[in-house]
């Protein structure tokens, strides 16, 4: 298994997918059905539509349609080598059922609503890109009505050349992004990352960095939406004001709840915590390179918490819950993580959420030595039993080992 299929199937929805039909099986990718449609169309619930390395163009791999069975459909080798090319003729995917997708390299997609793909299904999305994709609104893909969970994908230089959402539109929708990257995505009008309108959006994780609109260059929420952030990087956004607060994050008539997050002109306009306005010192942002410089101070500053269960790696596939000796520690929980798309890796110690004991994994030692400290106060020999770092070992802690039982280290 490619890095790019991270660690997602430990959780999120490949396990019910698959437990959808006990005698699942593979289709393969031009070798059992000739596109990428014929083995969708081919496939029953919990069955692998696996697509083989190359560049897919025309009829039956465009504008495909994923129906509402429980499948996975997955590239064989990531999204480097397998691509669908839309030649600027309709968009890659439109689903409507609750599929999962996974390294995929979207580009040249074009439509009126979602270039990249259209989403009306509680789709899960895994490391794929979406590139050079257009429409008159979400240039990389429209989310109408919805909740999709995106983890680890990269969207770069799509456009809505006539409205708002450079990558994303999200209609009434209530999307999830996780370790995805957001950069050099464009709008005519609003949202040159994502734009949201009566709608619900949490990102976790994510960097949306030198992207542009007329206005809110990095999130737009026009009304009515409610918009979590946590342990994020917004930096660098540029609309026809300049890159200040309202180029990152504009909003009206909406609520924003903001906790751990680095933006670019921070003031105390979103409250929460352990936010930060300092430059996040990209290694090489001219270059596209978005990964965390030494001295970052984006580096163990995020809250360990709020990375959802199952996700044990970055953008890059690497370790997510490390804490860097050489930082102070400013985030929150027993593994400091990082803000932003990737983790800092370099002279770096690996630790796991729950793992009192250090034995590399979190198990019924972990909730022995829990339950010993059960009501204290984080004093020393209990420290580490106060998992989410509030200074009282209590049920909340307990909650938190329950959630990582059986996670093994990275």
């Amino acid at each position: 298994m490619g890095k790019w299929q991270i660690s997602t199937r430990l959780g999120i929805a490949a396990g019910l997918l698959l437990a959808a039909d006990a005698a699942a099986g593979i289709i393969n990718v031009p070798g059992d059905q000739p596109t990428i449609q014929a083995g969708i169309d081919a496939a029953a619930g919990g069955d692998e539509v696996v697509v083989a390395d190359g560049v897919y163009t025309g009829p039956g791999n465009r504008e495909v349609q994923t129906g509402t069975k429980l499948i996975i459909i997955r590239s064989a080798g990531g999204p480097d080598v397998c691509v669908i090319d839309c030649e600027g003729v309709g968009r890659a995917f439109v689903i409507s059922g609750g599929a999962q997708l996974e390294g995929f390299t979207i580009r040249n997609g074009q439509a009126v609503h979602g270039g990249g793909m259209l989403i009306g299904g509680n789709a899960t999305i895994v490391a794929c890109v979406f590139a050079a994709n257009t429409a008159d609104a979400g240039g990389a893909a429209y989310v109408l009505g919805s909740s999709p969970t995106f983890i680890s994908c990269t969207f770069t230089g799509n456009c809505a050349q006539v409205v708002d959402g450079g990558a994303i539109y999200n209609l009434y929708g209530s999307p999830t992004f996780v370790n995805c990257l957001m950069t050099a995505n464009s709008a005519t009008a609003f949202g040159g990352a994502v734009f949201s309108d009566l709608a619900t959006l949490d990102l976790v994780n994510c960097t949306l960095s030198d992207n542009s609109a007329f206005r809110g260059a990095g999130i737009t929420n026009y009304a009515g939406v409610e918009m979590t952030l946590s342990n994020c990087i917004l930096w660098g956004n540029q609309d026809f004001e300049g890159r200040g607060l309202s180029a990152q994050i504009l909003s009206t008539s909406s609520t924003e709840t903001v906790n751990y997050t680095c933006v670019e002109g921070l003031d105390d306009a979103f409250g929460g915590e352990g936010n930060i306005g300092d430059e996040p010192l990209f290694l090489d942002p001219t270059s596209g390179d978005y990964r965390l410089g030494p001295g970052s101070p984006c580096i163990d500053a995020a809250d360990s918490n709020a990375v959802p269960v199952g996700i044990t790696t970055d953008l890059d596939g690497n370790p997510r819950f490390i804490d860097d000796p050489a930082t102070p520690d400013t985030g929150i929980g027993v593994c400091h993580v990082d803000m932003g798309a990737y983790e800092f890796q370099q002279g770096t110690a690996v630790c796991c959420p729950g793992d009192i004991n250090g034995d590399g994994s979190t198990n019924v030692l972990d909730l022995i030595d829990l339950l010993l400290c059960f009501g204290l106060p984080a004093i020393p020999g209990c420290e580490a039993e106060d998992v989410n770092g509030d200074g009282t070992v209590n049920v909340l802690d307990l909650i938190d080992l329950l959630l990582a039982f059986g996670t093994a280290c990275p």
